[in-house]
């Protein structure tokens, strides 16, 4: 290692040197301003301050410019037409440097002894009592060109600082002496003077010294010299200057242009790449550019030197140089230069003593994150992830997070953010796709002392993480809470939800522990083995299967690989981060603590890990198949987002044809009769046996459980199956026999009393009729259709019949009216006369009597010819309407007479009324009212109700009749209502009611009165 006192010495080669360093800007700013003003060029300035850490190339600069001071001819060659005093010849030059300590005659004896002048400066030597003051200096000084340097003055001053002289030290001398120096300096114009600092340098008291002894200095010269010392950094550290002097020192030659450019190309498509696959936003032509720049070395390499350049005791310049001079030698020895394009941050052999040490001595903290974390002959965390990637990404990526977290000085920023990691991995032939999953994410989990900021940098320090704890606590845990564990989370993750494909899951379970149901399919998580035969579960299980009853209700998911282990490994962390979590909340710790942010991203990170595992472990799924066979799926298990392994497992074996949805098409009805119903001819079926056949045939596939009820119910209503008790009978059948369909729909009890009905033919085309008993045959009179038909006799007799086939008759459907009576009671004054009429009005009917209470039989009854003259006395008249011929008899009418001096009784309030007069809506707004009053009123029914919604345009109508026993409340007439107006909407709406009852006289009364209608004790029924 060159210094100052070397060349001082005249041991320096000249042309040898600088074609070993490279010309920084700083160190040709030096010499331009040093011979401009010892050339007479008026450069304003004679004193010079290198300002830079140790190690910077303030000494070499001083080295560079005594070297072209002394010889005129080495100036020229070197500097050229950049030369800036052609004319200047040969140049004194004297120096000092402050590691001297022992110099007898201090600074000022030293400089005088090396320009001959020893005796000038006796008084001031011997003792070193007193400093030599400007002009003592100026005359020392004086003759020929002279350059002056003071290398590395702190120590010096600080060693003067413990040497008593007088009432003061020495170091108190020495500053003024310097102080002197400089003013004298600064008055010259055939002197220079060159002096370095030690910033960052233990030697903060000589530091001070040399500082103060600038105050004093500026203090004490005129306004016009006051710049007294220009500040010039020998190498710029935020430049290419580095690049420079590395490719200077380190190497004779480097590649071609084309081939640098070649290379810049390569990177650049490279990151182009991670670019489109959005791992970086750096611009991948910024990083060509760089390249161009810094080649051999990866532009990022001045980045990250920056990060500790500032460290107490790191050589800026010379420490890097040796640090690279190491790497490039290490890589040449172990003949990975060949196969490297570029050199790279991360090539630091930290297996490699050498370098390891080197490193080490930038952050001595940081050893045990070295050894345990980043490199330990191939037993450390990276260089295991390494080991099962495949890969050194996890290696070169810790590197570098390495080399940006060595920084020691206070406030500097640690590490990389993952963007910055890509932007240093990437080179060409690299994939960084899975970075994050296969390096960061185990990086977290596994890696002691590396640590995430808040901006999400990634850096190394000298403290165990969450990572170490989950580490310890996932050690200690034992198999049984392990296994526990494992159970519980495939439990979460392939519990049946929709429980179509399967209803109960088994995880991990004995094989004597599990069995199966015929309407349940069972799944059976087995564990993965790495099994020789063909299948992925083992022989046993195989065996268990082909003794169960019911095969088609079991299915298998397991794995051929032997990676169950990983899964072991990360349910064990799952646990372990549960056990970490809960001594945080047993400590009361505070939800803003950086231990719960750090925990979360642990658990994410863990949760991935973990269903990486379960992928890669169970990625075959074992079904029963055709011939009574197990066959086997590869299933790729998913749990992003709201997917479950169920859902994966349910889309596996649709794909294989194994499980349908389609359960509502005639094809899932067509394979239900041609497999379960025993053989392609047998049509009938024990409904058990066919629910059993699906469970044991195991090309059946498999679907939700209520699929078979459903598709029978569908079957039946449809008529291709037929439910003979416990049996179902499929089709085809016969066609069904013609039928009549007879529907009353109102009688009118104004009028004649006729009945208006409904006639339909049921598998025929046409309906003929006969009154009376005559039998109907397709020749008689025909119902017309659709018109309503009006029933006006007492007996018809219905045919349906189908033209085109007259063996297609249905049986004699016969319809008999019913017979009512009707009576009015008129008081005569003197007597009571009751008037009788009955309905329907048609022949054969007559009206039998009594006066004397009893009922009306043909033996003790008068025939009604015309209005009854009641007897005196006479309390009640009973009354009946017969039709011997069709043996048909109304009910039987009881009319109470008033006695002589009691009131004519209209309606008693308490007792049940039953209104008989039937009521007529014509329009939605009366429909609506009379619901809502009906919803409105306890314990009234409306009867014979017939509802009619037809479509504005007229082309959609609905008809509806109801003649429920218990009539209608308002409820249930305003849902049937809501359904008519929803199928026809927007039209119009009318009603009918035939009459209404009600739980008391007082209730009909009510009614009547709020829907303003006349009471008429005829229209009354109690």
């Amino acid at each position: 290692m060159l210094s100052l006192e070397t060349f001082l010495k005249g041991q320096v080669n000249g042309p040898e040197f600088f074609e070993e360093n490279y010309f920084t800007t700083g160190m040709l700013t030096l010499v331009d301003r040093v011979f401009r003003h010892l050339g007479g060029g008026g450069a304003g300035s004679s004193v010079f301050q290198l300002s830079q850490a140790m190690g910077g190339g303030k000494t070499h600069s001083m080295i560079a410019l005594g070297l072209l001071a002394r010889d005129p001819d080495l100036r020229s060659r070197v500097l050229a037409e950049k030369n800036p005093a052609p004319r200047l010849t040969r140049c004194r030059v004297v120096g000092f440097n402050g590691r001297n300590t022992d110099a007898p005659g201090g600074i000022w004896g030293s400089i005088a002894e090396q320009l001959g002048k020893a005796e000038q400066f006796a008084r001031y030597v011997a003792p070193l009592l007193s400093a030599p003051g400007p002009e003592a200096w100026k005359q020392l000084l004086g003759g020929d060109p002279l350059v002056i340097f003071l290398d590395e003055l702190p120590p010096y001053l600080e060693y003067a600082a413990a040497v008593p002289v007088g009432h003061g030290d020495l170091a108190l001398v020495t500053t003024t002496a310097l102080a002197n120096l400089f003013v004298a300096v600064a008055e010259m114009d055939s002197a220079c003077l060159v002096l370095s600092d030690l910033a960052g340098t233990n030697y903060r008291v000589g530091q001070s010294s040399l500082e103060a002894a600038f105050t004093r200095a500026v203090q004490g010269i005129t306004s016009e010299a006051k710049r007294i010392a220009v500040p010039i950094t020998p190498v710029n550290p935020n430049g290419d200057e580095l690049y420079h002097i590395l490719r200077k020192r380190l190497f004779e030659r480097i590649a071609p242009e084309a081939d640098i450019q070649n290379v810049a190309s390569r990177y650049r498509d490279a990151l182009r790449e991670a670019t489109r696959m959005n791992l970086t936003t750096t611009a991948p032509e910024s990083l060509y550019t760089r390249i161009l720049d810094s080649y051999p070395f990866h532009p990022d390499l001045r980045e990250l030197v920056g990060k500790f350049k500032e460290n107490e005791g790191f050589q800026q310049t010379r420490g890097v140089i040796r640090l690279m001079q190491m790497i490039i030698t290490n890589l040449w020895k172990g003949q990975k230069a060949t196969e490297l394009d570029l050199i790279h941050p991360y090539d630091i052999d930290l297996n490699d003593d050498e370098l390891a040490s080197e490193i080490r001595t930038i952050n001595p903290s940081l050893s045990e994150a070295i050894a345990h974390d980043i490199a330990h002959g191939g037993d450390a965390e990276v260089e295991q992830i390494d080991l099962a990637n495949d890969t050194t990404d996890a290696s070169d990526a810790a590197r570098l997070m390495l080399v940006a977290s060595l920084s020691t000085t206070p406030g500097a920023i640690h590490g990389l953010r993952e963007f910055q990691l890509v932007d240093g991995l990437q080179r060409p032939g690299r994939d960084l796709s899975t970075f994050k999953a296969n390096v960061l994410d185990k990086l977290a989990t596994r890696a002691w002392y590396l640590h995430n900021s808040p901006d999400g940098r990634y850096y190394f320090k000298n403290q165990q993480n969450l990572a170490a704890k989950l580490r310890s606590t996932a050690q200690s845990l034992h198999s049984e809470v392990v296994d526990r564990m494992l159970k519980e989370h495939l439990e979460k993750d392939f519990s049946p939800s929709l429980r179509d494909c399967y209803q109960v899951a088994r995880i991990l379970p004995p094989l004597d522990e599990v069995q199966i149901e015929q309407d349940k399919t069972t799944l059976v998580i087995v564990r993965p083995g790495g099994q020789a035969n063909r299948l992925p579960i083992s022989s046993d299980w195989q065996d268990w299967w082909g003794q169960q009853q019911y095969k088609n209700r079991v299915l298998f998911l397991s794995g051929s690989r032997d990676t169950f282990q990983k899964v072991l490994d990360c349910a064990r962390q799952a646990r372990a981060l549960q056990s970490i979590g809960d001594e945080l909340r047993a400590e009361n710790t505070p939800s803003d603590d950086p231990q719960w942010r750090a925990l979360d991203s642990l658990e994410d990170r863990v949760n991935l890990q973990f269903s990486a595992a379960l992928k890669e472990a169970f990625d075959q799924l074992v079904y029963p198949s055709i011939n009574n066979a197990l066959r086997t799926s590869g299933i790729e298990l998913a749990f992003a987002g709201n997917q479950s392994g169920e859902a994966t497992i349910r889309k596996t074996l649709e794909n294989a044809q194994k499980f349908t949805t389609k359960i509502d098409d005639d094809s899932f009805r067509a394979r239900a009769e041609a497999r379960l119903f025993g053989s392609a001819e047998t049509k009938v079926v024990l409904w058990s046996d066919f629910k059993r056949n699906a469970a044991v045939n195991t090309s059946w596939p498999l679907h939700k459980v209520s699929a078979l009820d459903d598709l029978k119910a569908d079957c039946l209503r449809r008529a291709l199956w037929r439910e003979e008790g416990n049996h179902v009978r499929r089709g085809p059948f016969p066609p069904p026999s013609p039928e009549v369909a007879i529907r009353e729909l109102s009688t009118d009890e104004d009028g004649d009393g006729r009945t208006y009905l409904k006639i339909e033919p049921l598998h025929a085309e046409a309906v003929v009729y006969e009154t009376g008993d005559a039998d109907p045959t397709p020749a008689s009179t025909p119902v017309p259709t659709p018109a309503r038909f009006e029933a006006t006799a007492l007996r018809y007799r219905f045919l349906a019949h189908d033209p085109a086939q007259p063996e297609r008759v249905s049986a004699v459907k016969e319809w008999t009216a019913k017979l009512r009576l009707k009576y009015q009671l008129h008081n005569r004054g003197d007597h009571y006369e009751v008037e009788l009429s009955a309905l329907p009005k048609a022949g054969g009917v007559t009206i039998r009597y009594t006066t004397d209470g009893s009922s009306p039989t043909p033996m003790l009854s008068a025939t009604y010819s015309g209005p009854v003259r009641v007897p005196g006395g006479c309390r009640v008249v009973c009354a009946m309407a017969v039709a011997s011929a069709y043996q048909l008899q109304s009910e039987v009418v009881r009319i109470t007479i008033p006695q002589q001096g009691q009131e004519e009784r209209t309606l008693d309030l308490a007792k049940p009324a039953q209104w008989l007069l039937k009521t007529k809506l014509d329009d939605p707004g009366q429909v609506w009212d009379f619901i809502t009053r009906l919803e409105s009123t306890s314990a009234v029914t409306a009867h014979d109700i017939g509802l009619t919604a037809e479509s504005s345009d007229g082309l959609q109508s609905i008809d509806y009749s109801g003649a429920l026993d218990s009539g209608y409340d308002g409820p249930t007439l305003r849902a049937v209502t809501e359904k008519l107006a929803d199928i026809v909407q927007g039209g119009s709406l009318r009603m009918t009611v035939g009459g209404m009852r009600f739980a008391t006289g007082q209730g009909l009364l009510d009614w009547l009165q709020v829907s303003k209608q006349s009471f008429d004790l005829s229209k009354v029924r109690q």
